[in-house]
C-alpha cells in the first residue's frame, strides 16, 4: 500500500521535472533544483527499500523491542473544542495581522504575544525572541537578502 503512495509521489515529482526543465534558470531554481530532483532520488530510494523487502526486515527485527513512547491520551470535548478555537484564533490573527500590518510587524508582535499568552513565558525571554525574530525577518531578508516583504494593507513602509 505504501508502494503506491511512493509511486504518486515519484510520478509528481517527475511531473514537476518535465515540467519546469524549459523554464529559465532562476524560475526552475527551487522547484526543479531544490523540491522536485531531490524528492525524485529520495522517492526511488523508498520505492528501492520497498520493493527489496529491507522495509519489513528491519521491522520484522524491531518486533521484541518497544522504542516510542507512546501513550494515549483523552480529553474531554470541552477541552478538545477551546483547543482547536484557540489554534484557529492564532492563524487567523497571525494572517490578518500580516494582510493589515505586514509580515515584518507582525511576525514579531505574533511571537511576543504568543510567548506571553500560550507560553506563559517570562517577559525577558519573550522580549529576547521577539527581537530576534525581528532581526531575522528584517536583518537576513530585507536588509542582506534586499528580498522586499509586500508592506501591509493600512501601514506600508
Amino acid at each position: 500500500m505504501t508502494a503506491n503512495f511512493t509511486l504518486f509521489l515519484v510520478a509528481i515529482f517527475l511531473g514537476a521535472i518535465w515540467w519546469g526543465w524549459e523554464w529559465p534558470y532562476i524560475a526552475k531554481l527551487m522547484p526543479v533544483y531544490v523540491a522536485a530532483l531531490p524528492g525524485l532520488v529520495l522517492g526511488a530510494i523508498q520505492l528501492i527499500r520497498e520493493a527489496s523487502g529491507s522495509e519489513a526486515r528491519r521491522a520484522k527485527l524491531a518486533e521484541g523491542i518497544e522504542m516510542d513512547d507512546t501513550t494515549k491520551v483523552e480529553l474531554d470535548k470541552k477541552t478538545e473544542l477551546r483547543r482547536t478555537l484557540a489554534y484557529f484564533a492564532w492563524f487567523i490573527g497571525g494572517a490578518a495581522g500580516i494582510w493589515l500590518l505586514g509580515i515584518v510587524i507582525t511576525l514579531p508582535v505574533l511571537v511576543f504575544l504568543y510567548m506571553l499568552v500560550e507560553g506563559r513565558e517570562k517577559l525577558v525571554p519573550t522580549l529576547a525572541m521577539t527581537a530576534c525574530t525581528y532581526a531575522l525577518i528584517w536583518g537576513l531578508f530585507e536588509y542582506t537578502l534586499e528580498m522586499r516583504w509586500p508592506p501591509g494593507l493600512l501601514i506600508g513602509y
